[in-house]
């Protein structure tokens, strides 16, 4: 029980309105196909072609085999296919672009990041500096100056003379 129901009932009986509910019990604003337990036909086609996958299928052939073949006339066909291919995409990466390296005909992307794999290999000892080029602390001369003075002073008078650029 609540501990300001003397309020709420004080409330209720000085203005006569019950206070609202928050939310109606059966909304059927926003419904979805797994509402009363009523499978729709996307749904069901969509569990057929993971089932097919999952027993070893390709994605494109157990699409064909759920919604037959796919006409390249058919814009309809042709969106249900990417749907599939979009919802199936391999790596989980969605946005991104899957490389077959292992296709029997490579296509120029691969055989570009096949290439970029050989030549950009380095090693920690590539990023090291030669020791043939570096100086030792002990001979490195203290009084070096290695931070830069920078006089700004010229900049303004000439910015004050002439205004910007």
């Amino acid at each position: 029980m609540e501990y300001l129901q003397e309020l709420f009932d004080l409330y209720e009986a000085s203005f006569g309105q019950p206070k609202p509910e928050l939310q109606d019990p059966d909304s059927n604003a926003v419904g979805s196909p797994n509402q009363n337990n009523i499978e729709h036909p996307v749904t069901v086609d969509r569990k057929k072609v993971d089932l097919m996958r999952v027993g070893g299928q390709s994605a494109t052939d157990a699409h064909e085999r759920v919604h037959g073949e796919v006409g390249l006339d058919d814009v309809d066909a042709k969106g249900k296919l990417s749907a599939t291919l979009g919802r199936t995409q391999q790596d989980g990466n969605k946005r991104g672009v899957y490389i077959e390296k292992d296709a029997e005909h490579k296509s120029i992307l691969a055989k570009d990041e096949e290439f970029q794999d050989k030549v950009s290999q380095t090693s920690s000892d590539d990023l090291r500096t030669p020791n043939s080029k570096e100086t030792p602390d002990a001979l490195q001369d203290p009084a070096v100056d290695t931070q830069e003075e920078v006089n700004y002073n010229d900049d303004v008078a000439y910015l004050q003379t002439y205004g910007r650029a």
